[in-house]
C-alpha cells in the first residue's frame, strides 16, 4: 500500500475483549484504522457515527446478536452502503453461512494468522 493512500478504515466486532484488543493490535501494525466494538449493538452505534468504514471484521459466535444476525441489522440501517464483511468464526462450516444476497463477504476459520486477515481484508476492500 502506497504512504500517499489513507489506511483503510476497519470495524472490528467481537464479544471477547481479549481476542478484541489482539486484533486492533494486529491489524494496526499491518497498517489499518482501526475501530472497535465489543457487541452487536455497540457496531449498530457506531456506524451511524460520521465517517465510513472500508471492511468490516465480525466474529460470528457472539450474544446477544451473533455476528450474522448484526450484519443483517448493519444493512438495514447501510442498504448498499454496507461494507464487505469479513466473518471470522471457529466453525468451519462456511457452507452454512446466511450471507445477504448480492453483498461482499468473506469467512475465515480461526485460528488464522494476522498476515491471512490482512490480505483478505484487503482483498474484499478492492474488489467492492
Amino acid at each position: 500500500m502506497s504512504s500517499s493512500r489513507s489506511p483503510l478504515r476497519l470495524l472490528v466486532v467481537d464479544d471477547d475483549r481479549q481476542i478484541l484488543d489482539l486484533l486492533e493490535l494486529s491489524l494496526s501494525l499491518q497498517g489499518f484504522d482501526v475501530l472497535t466494538a465489543v457487541s452487536g449493538d455497540e457496531a449498530l452505534q457506531l456506524i451511524r457515527r460520521p465517517g465510513s468504514f472500508d471492511v468490516i471484521v465480525m466474529d460470528v459466535l457472539m450474544a446477544p446478536l451473533d455476528g450474522f444476525e448484526t450484519v443483517r441489522c448493519l444493512h438495514e440501517v447501510m442498504g448498499s452502503a454496507l461494507p464487505p464483511v469479513v466473518y471470522l468464526s471457529g466453525l468451519n462450516r462456511e457452507e452454512e453461512v446466511p450471507l445477504l444476497s448480492g453483498h461482499r463477504s468473506a469467512f475465515l476459520v480461526k485460528p488464522f494468522r494476522p498476515a491471512q486477515l490482512a490480505a483478505l481484508i484487503r482483498e474484499q476492500a478492492v474488489e467492492s
